[in-house]
């Protein structure tokens, strides 16, 4: 019986491993070709307003946190959505798809939040070299720690959207498409959350003028709501995965 146990729990962490290995390594190849292409353009663009006669307030870099999110999202509803019948059809665990997913979310927001701030750097870089100021917009404090602030709340922003997207595939699958439609809707709650409490995203444009967050408090709460979000996202992709079924294909 102990030597079953001992496997049991072999197989499990490896199926585990399988789960992270594949969701992470697709969300931050794709990543990194979106800020590889971003990066040139960050730099093009102020050179061709420096040479013609002009000044930027604010960087490309800006809006990145949009584009990054959303291509996270993106990249594990169609890994997840690719590896999950197979994965099922191989004997894999439920369980083992729910903390894979998990282990590959912390692993992408680290890498996506590590990238953004090193091409947040080479942007303000550029801006000094060309005697402009520079200064990121809806920025949680621009005070002592602002760079460690950011980089926690961006890694929180990015599992957050893996995390939901990786449960939207699982709505679908176990529910159909007019009922897993239906269910994308609680999803955006932990997506609105982080966007609002990061001062990041579309969800902080809409709900921004709406509720007000204090300057004294912004970080606090922008880094206690982000970890309440990535587990509420956790939460919710739990959920999903606890009654996932695979639906007969016609």
């Amino acid at each position: 019986m102990t030597d079953r146990k001992v496997l049991a729990a072999q197989v499990q962490r490896r199926a585990v491993r399988r789960v992270t290995r594949s969701i992470a390594t697709s969300v931050i190849t794709i990543g990194a070709g979106f800020w590889l292409v971003y990066a040139v353009v960050a730099v093009v663009v102020p050179l061709l307003v420096r040479r013609a006669g002009n000044e930027m307030e604010h960087g490309v870099l800006a809006t990145s946190d949009y584009i990054a999110r959303w291509v996270a999202f993106g990249t594990a509803i169609a890994m997840l959505a690719t590896i999950l019948a197979t994965h099922l059809a191989a004997g894999g665990t439920r369980r083992a798809l729910r903390d894979g997913a998990i282990r590959a979310a912390v692993i992408a927001g680290v890498v996506y939040a590590a990238i953004g701030a090193l091409a947040t750097v080479g942007e303000r870089g550029l801006f000094g070299a060309l005697g402009w100021t520079w200064q990121r917009a809806d920025a949680l404090t621009t005070g002592d720690g602002a760079f460690a602030v950011e980089l926690v709340a961006d890694t929180f922003a990015t599992a957050v959207y893996v995390l939901v997207g990786c449960a939207v595939v699982a709505g679908y699958q176990s529910h159909g498409g007019w009922r897993g439609t239906l269910l994308v809707v609680p999803g955006l709650v932990p997506l609105a959350l982080v966007d609002l409490v990061t001062a990041g995203g579309s969800g902080h444009d809409v709900l921004g003028n709406l509720v007000q967050i204090p300057a004294s408090s912004a970080v606090a709460i922008g880094l206690v709501g982000g970890a309440a979000a990535v587990v509420l996202a956790a939460g919710w992709l739990h959920l999903h995965l606890h009654s996932l079924r695979l639906r007969p294909t016609r």
